[in-house]
């Protein structure tokens, strides 16, 4: 057997052993599926610019050969992975996971987890392997994989290496891909390098092989120029900012993940400046000209917030919005009436203070742009909202720069969801060369084609059905991308009053129609939920009552579910843990309805989070509860 063939059975074996040892350590059961053993580049490796924020393990590697080693996974993965080492309670665990945090103790018990991958591997070579090879864990930390410069030696030199995968999976929870990455030269597979990927660019300086005499670059003559150590000038007028070292299609890919991570943040935040829930979703991404985007997306007036971009880059951006929307939205934040609102939309009157409000919403989106951009994308760029002007495109010259020169632009248009209001689709508009994907002029709707790379449901490629809603990196279960999670991300809702529908069903089959129907109350103390069940009762409903520790899901099998009240005595985990536990019931919900004593801003927002149709300061009067059901619950037939 071939040397690559030896190291390909002991690391099978070894990701074969892992499940049984790492579910010993949790008290879980966890199995490792999916095995994938391949040898690559470093800029293969962060070549997906999809790959979500991971932990990094660094393993140094002892015996007969020397050196590091290193074990990847996602961030969130290492959250579940050290919460349920540590038992913490399930909603803590994701809410870690979500954030993509892992500090202080869930960093130490996913070291603790490390230890014992670096034991397997150990174990492996001591017993197939005729050298002797340790793998000792070392420091873990995060990495962000779209900031690591293929040719720096962070976190790792430029190199062949063996990787060797393989899927976790955890009580029928994805958990997404573990990889342990190792330099081919401590394998002694230096012969086996692996094929250059293609459109490769020539190999940089810093790269193990000898580079083809050329001319020096204009850009490299200007770096070199600098004295060793010296920090890089400040002013992007004293420097020349070099375009990422990627394909076209990568740098493509890599901008739409960064405008969806954008999208997605700017909805929470614009609804919590508001006070209401707000929603931007149906995100869509393409390269247009002036031209077309005048004449294709932005025909009628509008309010062009300037966007100017700073940093590594430079350049002026519009975000774009219908006057009577900025109206909507700059109206609802300074507290306007509603037939104040309306009447100005009508007129399509935009000033005043109404106008200065409109630009607080305008900054919270280009601060989203700033901060995702910084924390996401390998050049920084800044996003600084500047003055406002109101645009009638049928009035404009195309051929002339105002407001903006001819030329390719990136788009990325998505619609907004506020209660109460028909809102249209906002823009943002940037010139293309701001994030270096000026090379290739548009295409027009007519012939635009898919990327190049594999298709939907293959290994490495997009999932096979598209999510509802832009998603931050790859889709849950992708190769490299999170865990997947029984509907951790709780249903967006918005706190409603007056209407008696009930939710719309999101996904998922709805019960069967000749089900006995009934209300659901949740209550961590049964002396709360009497009171609703007498009012509920003498009002014809069926009422069922359960505690937060109750299986929620068979209720939902035996029952058709009207409405579900989820009563607290205190504000706080618990309740929020309940509400997590109705949303992995696997069915769409019905109004929810929360209860419970001194709600604060935060709580409010939280609960809306957790799929609140409404919140019912207790101790409630029989009035208020009657209100509640009449509001939002279909009586029983």
């Amino acid at each position: 057997m071939d040397q690559r063939g030896i190291i390909d059975v002991i690391c099978k074996a070894a990701l074969g052993n892992l499940g049984s040892e790492v579910s010993t350590l949790l008290g879980h059961d966890l199995v490792c599926s999916d095995i994938k053993l391949e040898s690559l580049t470093k800029q293969q490796l962060f070549s997906n610019p999809e790959r979500p924020k991971s932990a990094l393990t660094n393993m140094t590697v002892t015996g007969d050969r020397e050196g590091d080693s290193f074990l990847f996974c996602p961030i969130a993965t290492a959250a579940i992975l050290g919460g349920t080492l540590i038992m913490l309670p399930e909603d803590m665990i994701q809410e870690h996971a979500s954030k993509g945090e892992l500090d202080g103790e869930l960093t130490d018990a996913f070291g603790e987890v490390a230890n014992i991958i670096a034991g397997v591997f150990t174990q492996a070579f001591v017993d197939k392997y005729a050298k002797t090879l340790r793998f000792v864990k070392k420091t873990v930390e995060s990495l962000v994989p779209t900031k690591v410069d293929p040719d720096s030696n962070a976190p790792f030199p430029p190199g062949n290496y063996y990787v060797a995968a393989c899927r976790m999976k955890m009580a029928d929870q994805d958990l997404g891909v573990l990889e342990l990455i190792v330099p081919h030269a401590i394998f002694d597979l230096e012969e086996d390098a692996p094929e250059p990927p293609a459109e490769t660019e020539p190999a940089s300086p810093s790269s193990t092989a000898e580079p083809a005499p050329s001319t020096p670059d204009p850009e490299e003559v200007t770096t070199s120029a600098a004295e060793p150590g010296e920090p890089p000038a400040e002013s992007p007028a004293e420097q020349t900012p070099q375009k990422p070292k990627m394909s076209f299609a990568d740098q493509k890919k890599l901008v739409d993940v960064v405008f969806k991570a954008t999208i997605s943040q700017v909805g929470e935040e614009v609804g919590a400046l508001l006070g209401q829930p707000l929603k931007c979703d149906d995100l869509k991404l393409e390269l247009i000209s002036k031209d077309d985007f005048f004449s294709s997306h932005c025909m009628d007036k509008a309010v062009f917030s300037k966007m100017r971009v700073t940093g590594d880059q430079e350049g002026m951006g519009f975000l774009v919005a219908q006057i009577p929307d900025a109206i909507i939205m700059g109206g609802t934040l300074i507290m306007l009436p509603e037939d104040q609102i309306e009447e100005r939309s009508k007129a399509g009157t935009l000033d005043g203070e109404v106008e200065d409000a409109y630009g607080e919403i305008a900054n919270i989106i280009s601060g989203g742009l700033t901060q995702t951009f910084l924390d996401r994308y390998p050049q920084q760029l800044r996003f600084i909202r500047e003055e406002s002007e109101i645009i009638t495109p049928t009035k404009l010259d195309l051929a002339a720069d105002d407001p903006c020169p001819p030329g390719t632009y990136y788009l990325a248009t998505f619609a907004i969801s506020m209660e109460g209001y028909e809102l249209n689709r906002m823009l943002l508009l940037f010139p293309a060369a701001v994030f270096a994907l000026d090379d290739v002029a548009p295409q027009s709707a007519a012939t635009k084609t898919a990327d190049d790379g594999p298709a939907p449901g293959e290994w490495g490629g997009p999932p096979a059905e598209e999510s509802a809603s832009p998603g931050d990196g790859p889709a849950p279960g992708e190769w490299g991308g999170p865990p997947t999670e029984e509907s951790t991300e709780p249903q967006s809702a918005s706190l409603q009053t007056g209407t008696a529908e009930t939710a719309a069903p999101a996904s998922g089959a709805s019960p069967p129609a000749d089900l006995k129907t009934a209300v659901l109350i949740i209550s961590d103390q049964p002396d709360n939920a009497s009171s609703f069940v007498d009012i509920l009762s003498s009002a014809g409903y069926n009422c069922e009552v359960l505690s937060f520790q109750d299986e929620i899901k068979e209720k939902f099998l035996q029952f058709q579910v009207q409405g579900i009240f989820l009563i607290m005595t205190q504000v706080g985990e618990k309740g929020f843990a309940a509400a997590i536990k109705l949303q992995s019931a696997g069915r769409p919900l019905p109004p929810l309805i929360f209860a419970g004593p001194e709600w604060t801003r935060s709580a409010v927002l939280r609960a809306v989070k957790y799929g609140a149709k409404d919140i019912l300061l207790t101790p409630a009067s029989n009035e208020d509860i009657q209100e509640k059901i009449t509001q939002h619950l279909k009586k029983a037939s």
